[in-house]
């Protein structure tokens, strides 16, 4: 399939989609992306915003406000009841543990204790200084009182591709920081959207997020081929979140699939 081949096929599948759908291909970080629909679209971010939280706590640890080895509290009480983490009886654990947490199972309840601790208007104030212009940390995770009042995360596919390629090219943080990050992101477990039809050994730094009628996966590919930032935002769907049919993450799994075998044999 032709680059012009391929746009149009991901012009009508995102035409064709019963809801929204943004997406934005890029394999720099500057310039015109390769394809792009909607990308500066703003979005509900769901669990996309951890990627964000993630970058932001990891730039109070190159302050020296916060240590990757600093313990802190989890109390019984923040615990959620969709934790598959905190449920073993133990109350403290260090910063690396909880970010890892927080990204590689989307654990809400390690979110909400880094998010106490960084502070989510830092967050935001972060992400406006690296030139995210529409990335905002607003609620909780699962606060959707919040949410209904206007509060919610909220993010857009061309953040997401800045966010990305800027830990890549170690142009934030520090270099070690930058590579603890995207280490992290690496080890990402959920693989049932942009890799659900993937069957190839892949390096795909990422992040999914997940509501009802919101599915979205964003990150970079670093192996076999790229670097190459791919992202599939999808709100105003049809799937209640945890729904069985998961029609959302099939519609993302078939673009990503088509995507991958477009570019895995391009390697910078």
């Amino acid at each position: 399939m032709t680059r012009e081949e391929l746009d149009r096929f991901l012009q009508q599948e995102a035409e064709a989609f019963p809801g929204k759908c943004a997406y934005v291909i890029a394999d720099t970080m500057e310039g015109a992306p390769l394809h792009e629909h909607l990308g500066d679209a703003v979005v509900p971010a769901a669990s996309t915003i951890k990627t964000p939280v993630l970058a932001a706590a990891l730039e109070l640890v190159r302050q020296g406000k916060l240590a990757l080895d600093q313990e802190l509290e989890v109390p019984e009480a923040v615990i959620l009841p969709d934790t598959r983490v905190f449920d073993r009886g133990v109350s403290r654990y260090t910063l690396e543990e909880l970010l890892y947490w927080m990204i590689t199972v989307s654990d809400n309840t390690a979110t909400n204790v880094v998010l106490d601790t960084v502070g989510m208007a830092f967050i935001t104030d972060y992400c406006a200084s690296l030139g995210l212009k529409n990335t905002l940390c607003r609620r909780k995770m699962l606060d959707f009182e919040a949410a209904r009042m206007g509060r919610d995360n909220v993010t857009t596919a061309l953040d997401q591709r800045r966010l990305y390629w800027l830990l890549q090219t170690e142009r934030i943080l520090t270099p070690d920081l930058c590579r603890t990050a995207m280490d992290i992101l690496t080890r990402q477990r959920s693989m049932d959207c942009i890799l659900r039809y993937v069957p190839d050994r892949v390096t795909f730094a990422h992040k999914t997020g997940g509501l009802d009628g919101v599915c979205h996966d964003s990150g970079l590919f670093l192996a076999p081929m790229g670097p190459l930032y791919v992202g599939i935002f999808t709100w105003e769907g049809p799937d209640l979140d945890g729904d069985p049919v998961q029609s959302q993450k099939k519609f993302i799994g078939r673009l990503g699939k088509v995507l991958f075998d477009a570019y895995k044999g391009e390697q910078k």
